[in-house]
């Protein structure tokens, strides 16, 4: 599987991870709001976002999962 390696134009291949795509960004001052974000591709972005500096919030059905995902208690 060479391919997943090989960087394209953007200088990222299909394993960069989305902290690889951020780095180097700072969110300070930004608000998103993550809907999904209780799992899956939604609790990675909320993750990275707030890793990054942004003000997540996050749009969850199930509050004890999003509880989890935020790391703390809401």
């Amino acid at each position: 599987m060479w391919f997943w390696n090989r960087k394209g134009a953007s200088g990222f291949s299909a394993s960069s991870t989305a902290e690889d795509v951020t780095e180097g960004i700072d969110g300070s001052g930004l608000t998103a709001i993550v809907t999904g974000a209780s799992s899956g591709i939604g609790a990675e972005t909320a993750r990275v976002l707030a890793l990054r500096g942004v003000h997540v919030v996050m749009g969850v059905r199930n509050l004890e999962a999003g509880r989890e995902v935020k790391g703390g208690n809401c």
